[in-house]
């Protein structure tokens, strides 16, 4: 008898995981993406934005990159001298 439990026991966990797998799935069909747009000409685009962030003036820069552009150029000078950049 206890065998007959224990099996019983086993086929309903058996059918409980196919269950949820299936659930799962089906859930995981339905998802709608949204595709995502093909970048062009990133280098472009990358070039435009950090010209925007050094051309829009001190304010803008500040608040940008929060620190001014002497420091920033100054921070490069000692990275490249010492050859960390």
């Amino acid at each position: 008898m206890d065998s007959k439990i224990i099996h019983a026991a086993c086929m309903g966990a058996a059918v409980t995981m196919i269950a949820t797998g299936i659930a799962i799935i089906k859930q995981e069909r339905n998802i709608n993406y949204i595709p995502r747009e093909p970048r062009i000409n990133a280098i472009a685009q990358r070039e435009f934005y950090m010209d925007s962030i050094l051309n829009r003036g001190d304010r803008h820069y500040v608040e940008q990159i929060r620190i001014k552009p002497v420091v920033l150029y100054n921070l490069c000078d000692v990275l490249t001298s010492h050859d960390l950049l």
